[in-house]
């Protein structure tokens, strides 16, 4: 592995990077926050100089190898998120020294905009009057950044990391396989992202449409789009107390869970004609015939009837506790039929899309609805989607695979293959998904003892509940769980260690396990150098 290649690509990302630092500082400008619109500044041309500089570590071919390409992807997102946490570490003043340090520690800054790269949705925010508009907006960009992978973003508009386009998209990319949209690399991410900003654009004008607050609906959009669920108010969706809001955002984060290539297909495609109504409409055929939109469909609709099911039981006799802690007027308290479907339908899109949005805090809910969405956690959106979590093709290939070995028990002699739609999956990609399993649980399981047995919540040993869900929801990207870390609640409180360890779920977890866990192989490292014009393909062995 050629370390000053990786370092030159890593370089260029970061470079084009600070360019993004303008628009948040755009806004603060707007809004008269000259102070902390200097963290912008500084956090702007940091990442400009020190990418400059990378990119100098290395001249000539700039062809990366796929360890190289997992290197880059993988770096590139610890790097840039120190340097998206800058924002949060300063603010300027009207005095010398003109920058001083904000209050905010730099366990908390990373662990925010982390967060925030990787669509988490975990906050360390707790009086959000303390922040600016510039912030949040901040905040949210770094979501919407994340939600289609900034890999692909520069891959779209910098020529030179096309170059090595393929390696670094498909590193990118969530899911088991390749799917091409296009034979260009670089065309694909460029429609993809397309797609992407004119859903985000439909969305922003839908919001204000419906009278949420055109900030507001931009920051929410940014976070809808990319499964992601920060939001400028303290409670999130549930604060707006608008109904209609909701229902727009049911439709956008259903959107976000699916496979944008599917989303392209069907706006691009071929259209039917509606004789009767003298109009055309999307041809929908492409999503139906897709088998893992079709579980993806039948996964939301069977947890909304029975998430719904179960808020109708508790909604009759709420609980004290959620009759004095529940935001707003405690909605579901003798709730009629329209708002139980907007909350369980909601909940459950939001939990299995990884958005982490909350309508209500479902954290005093009663245990039969809580255990719904806690199984929901561990599911995941669709490949090639915004949302985290382990996607739903991948469970739905190892419920295949487990029916096809119970079918050889019974019939030792008889042959069948495992398929996804009319294509047999090869052994490669179950033997993939299969370890990806297994690290999966193994990497939740480390974080639930650590955080249990090491970590520290205000003062007191974190207790079971907290620390499972927060490993699941940091480790899937959700951000909210139960316990302490509830929709309503914040990290904030979590010790350094604890939020170290977060970091790191949600670095690996985004980062789909692998194509960080690859570097602890000694393999990778061996032969690995620093030299600037050598140029050599090498393979993990």
């Amino acid at each position: 592995m050629r370390l000053a290649v990786v370092a030159h690509t890593i370089g260029l990302i970061l470079r084009l990077f600070g360019i993004l630092l303008v628009a948040p500082l755009v806004v603060d400008l707007y809004y008269g926050n000259h102070e902390q619109a200097a963290s912008f500044a500084i956090a702007g041309a940091s990442a400009a100089i020190v990418g400059e500089l990378a990119r100098r570590l290395h001249r000539g071919e700039r062809e990366l190898s796929r360890v190289e390409g997992l290197a880059v992807v993988a770096f590139s997102w610890l790097v840039v998120s120190f340097f998206a946490a800058i924002p949060y570490l300063l603010k300027g003043t009207k005095q010398a020294p003109f920058v001083v340090r904000s209050d905010m520690s730099f366990v908390d800054g990373s662990f925010e905009s982390m967060s925030g790269l990787t669509t988490t949705g975990a906050t360390i925010f707790k009086d959000f009057s303390l922040y600016s508009e510039g912030l949040f907006f901040w905040r949210s960009m770094t979501q919407w950044l994340g939600g289609m992978g900034v890999i692909a973003l520069f891959i779209a508009i910098l020529p030179a990391l096309a170059i090595a386009g393929r390696q670094l998209f498909f590193a990118e990319a969530p899911g088991p396989d390749e799917e091409r949209l296009t034979p260009r690399i670089r065309g694909t991410a460029l429609r993809l992202w397309g797609l992407y900003v004119a859903l985000t654009g439909v969305e922003i004008t839908m919001l204000w449409w419906f009278e949420m607050p055109l900030f507001d609906a931009f920051c929410n959009a940014f976070t809808t789009m990319s499964a992601g669920g920060f939001s400028p108010n303290s409670e999130s969706i549930a604060g707006y107390g608008n109904h209609a809001a909701e229902w727009v955002l049911i439709g956008f984060i259903f959107i976000a869970g699916a496979n944008y290539l599917l989303w392209y297909q069907l706006f691009r495609g071929k259209s039917l004609s509606l004789a009767v109504f003298k109009f055309r409409i999307p041809d929908p055929r492409p999503l139906l015939r897709d088998e893992e939109f079709r579980v993806y469909v039948v996964v939301v609709l069977a947890a909304s009837l029975l998430l719904g099911g179960f808020l109708h039981q508790f909604s009759q006799a709420p609980s004290q506790a959620y009759l004095e802690g529940a935001p707003g007027d405690a909605v579901l308290n003798q709730a009629n039929i329209e708002t139980i479907a907007r909350q369980s339908i909601f909940q459950v899109l939001t939990i299995v899309t990884t958005a982490g949005f909350a309508t209500d805090d479902f954290n005093l809910w009663n245990d039969s609805s809580k255990m719904v969405l806690l199984v929901l956690m561990f599911l995941g959106g669709c490949a090639g989607s915004a949302a985290g979590g382990p996607k739903l093709i991948r469970l739905w290939l190892v419920a295949k695979f487990t029916y096809v070995e119970l079918f050889k028990v019974l019939h030792p002699h008889g042959v069948r293959p495992v398929c996804l739609g009319k294509r047999v999956v090869s052994t490669d990609v179950m033997q993939s998904i299969m370890a990806f399993f297994l690290m999966y649980l193994v990497i939740f399981s480390s974080s639930v003892v650590v955080l249990v047995g090491f970590g520290v919540y205000e003062d007191a040993k974190i207790d079971m509940m907290t620390g499972i869900t927060a490993s699941i929801a940091t480790l899937g990207n959700i951000g909210p769980g139960f316990g302490k870390v509830g929709p309503m609640e914040t990290y904030a409180e979590f010790n350094s260690f604890s939020k170290w360890v977060l970091f790191v779920n949600m670095w690996v977890g985004r980062l789909e396990v692998m194509a960080v866990l690859i570097f602890l192989q000694p393999g990778v490292w061996r032969g690995a150098h620093w030299r600037r014009f050598a140029y050599q393909t090498e393979e993990v062995t």
